[in-house]
């Protein structure tokens, strides 16, 4: 069965084409993302989802109409998502952009926007059971300014840190900043633990800002427990006891092996099952 996109709040067929070569978002990657998981019916932390998505729209200067509500965006998802029939699970991407016209002055500051959903398998509904190996990618550094928090769809560093992670047999490779310091992943932001207190990468380092990076840090200081946030290079990670990914689709991945050294997996089974298996609980 033929999927379908929403582009401004109306579906069409995968088929269609909505956008030419005058379009910001082909020329120059003028625009942010989303990507959010729908999980029965409903979209787990949609609130964080919006705030940074929001948020970001206004940094890079566009202006948000008014009808363009969370509101009104998560009801056309879940109508999309229905249409093309997995409306239980499913990956979403949610794309603001701006249109035609202009060179690097644009013409308008109204949003675009188009949503596009796919089918989840079950594998995403469970910690990986098999440890990912993680490398660093050394051939280009990301710049730690403004712009590096946000979810941008000029992603190109990403892409070739991903391809490199690929040509190497590995499950991602992370990425450095300015200062030779790891900024995050090529999807995803890094905790480690050492010592039993749980450690992450500041903003300030350059990271994408997380949502799930979020969520776990709200929760685990509601919880009392220890968390530093640290700049961090590739020693640090190898001095770690324990290692996980995150992101919004798969919560927590584990690191099995980084730059040849082999991780186990303590903390991180536990952390999944007191923290993300509840927002994504069983049917």
């Amino acid at each position: 069965m033929p999927g379908f996109f929403v582009f401004d709040g109306k579906q069409y067929p995968e088929n269609a084409r909505i956008l030419g070569p005058e379009s910001r978002a082909f020329r120059y990657g003028d625009g942010i993302f989303e990507t959010m998981r729908v999980h029965c019916g409903e979209i787990p932390l949609a609130g964080y989802h919006f705030e940074r998505g929001f948020r970001g729209l206004a940094q890079l200067g566009f202006q948000k109409p008014v009808h363009l509500t969370s509101v009104a965006i998560i009801s056309e998802i879940l109508s999309l998502c229905r249409k093309n029939g997995h409306p239980d699970s499913a990956r979403v991407r949610l794309t603001f952009f701006r249109g035609d016209g202009g060179l690097y002055d644009p013409v308008s500051p109204i949003p675009h926007y188009t949503i596009q959903t796919w089918a989840l398998p079950g594998h995403y509904r469970q910690l990986n059971e098999n440890g990912l190996v993680l490398t660093l990618y050394p051939d280009e550094w990301k710049p730690n300014g403004i712009l590096a928090n946000l979810k941008t769809t000029s992603a190109l560093l990403y892409v070739m840190a991903a391809r490199y992670a690929r040509s190497r047999q590995c499950n991602e490779a992370a990425v450095l900043n300015p200062f030779g310091r790891i900024a995050d992943a090529s999807i995803a932001n890094i905790f480690w633990l050492r010592d039993g207190i749980l450690h992450t990468i500041p903003l300030a380092e350059g990271p994408v800002d997380g949502v799930m990076r979020r969520f776990i840090l709200e929760k685990a200081h509601a919880e009392g427990r220890d968390v530093v946030q640290c700049p961090a290079d590739r020693e640090e990670l190898l001095e770690a006891d324990e290692i996980f990914l995150t992101n919004a689709l798969y919560g927590i991945r584990w690191v099995k092996e980084f730059e040849g050294r082999v991780f186990p997996a303590i903390q991180s089974p536990q952390l999944y099952e007191h923290w993300i298996r509840k927002l994504y609980p069983e049917t």
